[in-house]
Formats: C-alpha cells, sequence, structure tokens
C-alpha cells in the first residue's frame, strides 16, 4: 500500500485523530477502523485533506473496495471531487463509533446524511 499523507483532524470534542492517506482505488485489507472520503486542496506551504464524508466499518476492504459502488456516501463524496481516502485502524466497535461520532459533528462533512446536532438543539432536546 502507498501511503500519500498524514493528516489529524479535530472531532467536536477536540480530541485530535491521526489517519494514513491514500488515493481512492488503493485496495485495502479487512481491516476494522474510521475512514474520511476526502479531496486534498493545495495551500501555501502543503495540502489541506478536506473531509468530505465520515464513516466506520469491520472491514476497510469490504467497504471501501468490494462494496463501494454499493455506498451512497461514496458517490455522494465522489461527486463532491473526493480523490483521497483517509484511514485509522480500530478494532473496536465502541471506540469506532465514537471516534466516527466525534468527527462527523466537528468537522461536518458534506456527504453525511444524518444532521449534526447544534448546542442549541441539544438544549432544546434536554429541556423536553
Amino acid at each position: 500500500m502507498t501511503k500519500v499523507y498524514d493528516c489529524y483532524w479535530h472531532g467536536r470534542s477536540n480530541a485530535s485523530y491521526t489517519f494514513e492517506v491514500y488515493l481512492i482505488g488503493q485496495e485495502f485489507r479487512p481491516v476494522a477502523g474510521v475512514y474520511v472520503l476526502a479531496t486534498v486542496v493545495p495551500v501555501t506551504g502543503g495540502v489541506y485533506v478536506k473531509p468530505l464524508y465520515v464513516g466506520e466499518t469491520q472491514s476497510f476492504y469490504d467497504r471501501l473496495n468490494a462494496n463501494a459502488r454499493n455506498h451512497d456516501g461514496f458517490k455522494r463524496a465522489l461527486a463532491l471531487g473526493a480523490t483521497h481516502v483517509a484511514v485509522r485502524g480500530c478494532n473496536d466497535v465502541r471506540e469506532r463509533l465514537a471516534i466516527e461520532t466525534d468527527l462527523r459533528h466537528g468537522l461536518n462533512p458534506p456527504c453525511n446524511a444524518e444532521p449534526v446536532p447544534t448546542n442549541a438543539l441539544v438544549r432544546t432536546t434536554l429541556r423536553i
């Protein structure tokens, strides 16, 4: 596998998560983890890996290779110019889901269908 970059993003909790970035089409092993479909934007002194979709899976191979054509988030990200996929291995399903949720709520990627709650919405929900 040919890694292109290392990158990190902060979740809503302000926790920092490090990912390895590959070109879309890279064949992955059946490893569990969190992934981000992204596009790379040149900036002064480097690049910005712009997140378009955040997900988690029991198998990078199944989700990003074998079944990518059936993945609606993958299709939406490609339509917005996704060129790269960032991966972070994680076997524990609870930890995977927590990281995915933290990143979705912190990054608000455009291709994730779930709305990201705002503080006002959370306060309103808690008062009910």
